[in-house]
């Protein structure tokens, strides 16, 4: 399992460069060269938007990853969809007549699609019921109905991102009746720090976006809406961390930091829970789960390993977590008193 997380992990980073060296480096030279060898350039450009990068999303995606065969119409897709951005006219006729053909495709993969929606819907609802954790429901069920596949975590996740980035103003649904929460965010001072950073971000995003400006507005314009999605991240992320809080009730506690992490156990099954002032460190493994990820001032410890559910990552089982907790000794009051 582990060799297969680190191929895929490989094989993702290898298909990011590769997209990056097409379509930026195929804009970029598509803007440099002389005027008598543009046309000659942009055809070659668009037989590797639609053609080349699509093969090589194949043989590094999906074959080594056994996923199905039906993704590579969305690649194509999108493929042509940028194409369409960044080429000239005359190419973009092209490339309408290419978009015909894979239209059929497309519209018999959408019936398809439909038809797993009503399982889909089952699925989550079946989860909900257990647990009222839309985001983690979603995946899981999105997994039961499509596959447990790097590409259905990845969409799942995704999907919460834009959840918790864009209707950062919705409430929270407790998990957990009946529970009481506790805050992860306050003590570290998160967002005093993600005020910060996010100034700085936003200021290197302009600064890139006019540097950019100056030889190519399409590729100022793409590089700039990819930088502004991961605001929404990392909106989402604050979003996530301030109302996805640790919960206990009378039998169960949800451990979690946001999206980045969740774990769940009966309160019967802690051990131990430990106040951390400084660094820690220990010769037993321990699940890095604070906010920073090598910080926390809580280590909370286990009867038995729990499985721990990462947005993006696998799930791995740990007997100790280290994260960030708010009024520790109320947390552990709470944890002495039901447990």
């Amino acid at each position: 399992m582990a060799a297969f997380l680190l191929k895929s992990n490989r094989n993702i980073i290898l298909i990011t460069v590769l997209a990056l060296l097409i379509f930026l480096g195929g804009t970029f030279m598509l803007h440099t060269v002389p005027l008598s060898v543009k046309n000659k350039i942009a055809n070659g450009l668009l037989a590797d938007f639609v053609i080349t990068f699509p093969v090589l999303f194949y043989f590094i995606i999906v074959r080594p990853l056994k996923l199905s065969a039906k993704r590579m119409l969305l690649v194509v897709s999108l493929c042509c969809g940028v194409a369409y951005l960044v080429l000239p006219q005359q190419q973009k006729e092209y490339i309408l007549q290419i978009r015909k053909l894979t239209a059929v495709a497309e519209l018999l993969f959408i019936i398809y699609a439909v038809t797993k929606f009503n399982k889909l819907r089952k699925a989550y609802k079946a989860n909900q019921l257990i647990l009222t954790d839309p985001i983690y429901n979603l995946r899981t069920a999105m997994a039961e109905v499509m596959g447990e596949s790097v590409a259905v975590k990845v969409i799942a996740s995704e999907l919460a991102v834009l959840r918790y980035g864009l209707l950062f103003w919705r409430k929270e649904t407790p998990a957990l009746k009946a529970s009481r929460s506790f805050s992860t965010h306050k003590e570290f001072g998160y967002v005093a720090i993600w005020c910060i950073l996010l100034l700085a971000v936003m200021v290197e995003i302009t600064a890139f976006h006019f540097l950019l400006m100056k030889w190519s507005h399409m590729a100022a314009n793409i590089v700039t809406i990819l930088s502004l999605y991961g605001v929404i991240f990392f909106v989402a992320d604050l979003s996530a961390v301030i109302k996805r809080k640790v919960l206990i009730n009378d039998e169960q506690i949800i451990l979690r930091t946001g999206l980045r992490w969740r774990a769940c156990t009966n309160l019967n099954n802690i051990s131990a829970a430990e106040k951390i002032t400084n660094d820690h460190h220990s010769a037993d493994l321990f699940f890095k789960g604070g906010i920073a990820k090598k910080g926390g001032n809580l280590l909370i410890t286990f009867k038995e390993p729990i499985k721990i559910d990462k947005l993006y990552g696998a799930s791995k089982e740990a007997s100790s977590i280290l994260m960030n907790i708010d009024d520790f000794e109320l947390f552990a009051q709470a944890i002495k008193k039901r447990a």
